[in-house]
């Protein structure tokens, strides 16, 4: 596999929301979470009508809906359970969908397996809300049937009729790999998003990725030195500007949280854009350094040195690459991790730079 940048390199240095910074060999350093500044700053999220839509009709239905997605057709479907759930649903001019399952049987399971999170008999599966299969899907590496795993499959299945085992050719891995990036130590990840904060700029990335690296450069220029970093728990970290390069946003204006279901793009250093849809909210990873939770999932492929990297649709900057589910984009099952960009922005105390 060629884990070689995709970027051109420019001069002088341009860093964008599809830019790349280096980072360190995995596991040269432990990952630690440095203290967050409190703030006031709630990030504004891009108005997105379906999104809107969804919200308000939910809202109105209580326990009766499970969840929403937009179909191939570009439709806005809102799950519900009975006939008169679905009246509602399409007096408000969306489509309605009948499902088994509410929403709070859902949630409930999921928060049920959120408190296995991060165990040792847990490591290499995912888990999550799946509106499209109205179940809560839990995925298993294909290979990994120790006794550990058997137990916990077991268990899972017996805590709701609604969660759904899925084997998968591959286990979750955190994104990284050497490149020709921005350096630290000899290493690279890349560039989500560029944050702006009381007149200071700050490159937002995988907080992996700079919970092993201070300080980054590219050309021989200092991009900037680690301001925070969370993992595990959440995968954001943030890079304050040194002023030496000039940083862009490109046509990111918005930062929002699109659709289930919704068309999105993927840019990093390994793969460059890739395209998907997005798969679902809140899931749950185990990685092998520690579960992290409330990540989005995606179809688009990523591979390691894509870390840290954007993950937008249109001008909507929507998330920080976090990882994958096999080194392998064909792979059964394949999905990619993503951090939502706006707790990373609000941890920072940031708002998305225009321009």
């Amino acid at each position: 596999m060629n884990r070689g940048s995709h970027l051109k390199r420019v001069v002088p240095p341009l860093l964008s929301a599809a830019a790349l910074i280096t980072l360190p060999a995995l596991g040269a350093v432990p990952a630690t979470a440095q203290a967050t500044p409190a703030n006031t700053n709630v990030v504004k999220l891009a108005h997105l009508p379906q999104v809107a839509l969804a919200n308000k009709v939910q809202g109105r239905l209580g326990s009766q809906h499970a969840g929403s997605y937009v179909d191939g057709a570009g439709n806005l479907v809102i799950n519900v359970t009975n006939a008169a759930a679905a009246e509602q649903v399409k007096a408000a001019g969306a489509k309605p969908r009948i499902v088994k399952h509410g929403i709070k049987p859902l949630t409930a399971a999921k928060t049920n397996l959120d408190r296995h999170a991060g165990t040792p008999a847990v490591t290499g599966l995912t888990w999550g809300v799946d509106v499209m299969t109205n179940s809560v899907v839990v995925t298993v590496p294909k290979a990994d049937n120790d006794a550990a795993t058997k137990a916990f499959v077991k268990r899972a299945k017996a805590m709701s009729e609604t969660v759904r085992i899925q084997r998968v050719d591959g286990s979750p891995q955190l994104a990284l790999g050497p490149g020709d990036a921005i350096h630290t130590s000899g290493s690279r990840c890349s560039v989500s998003a560029i944050g702006t904060a009381g007149g200071t700029e700050y490159v937002m990335t995988a907080g992996h990725c700079t919970a092993i690296g201070a300080t980054w450069t590219s050309g021989g220029q200092t991009v900037g030195t680690r301001q925070l970093s969370s993992f595990p728990g959440n995968d954001y970290g943030t890079l304050r500007s040194a002023g030496q390069v000039q940083l862009t946003n490109a046509n990111l204006t918005e930062v929002g949280r699109p659709a289930v279901g919704t068309q999105i793009q993927k840019k990093g250093s390994t793969t460059g854009t890739t395209s998907g849809t997005i798969r679902g909210y809140d899931r749950t990873v185990n990685y092998q350094q520690g579960a992290v939770t409330q990540l989005v999932a995606t179809s688009a492929c990523a591979q390691p040195g894509d870390s840290g990297g954007s993950l937008q649709g249109g001008n909507v900057a929507i998330a920080i690459t976090s990882g994958i589910s096999s080194q392998n984009c064909n792979a059964g099952g394949f999905e990619s991790f993503f951090q939502p960009l706006d707790e990373a922005l609000q941890a920072q105390g940031a708002t998305l730079k225009q321009g």
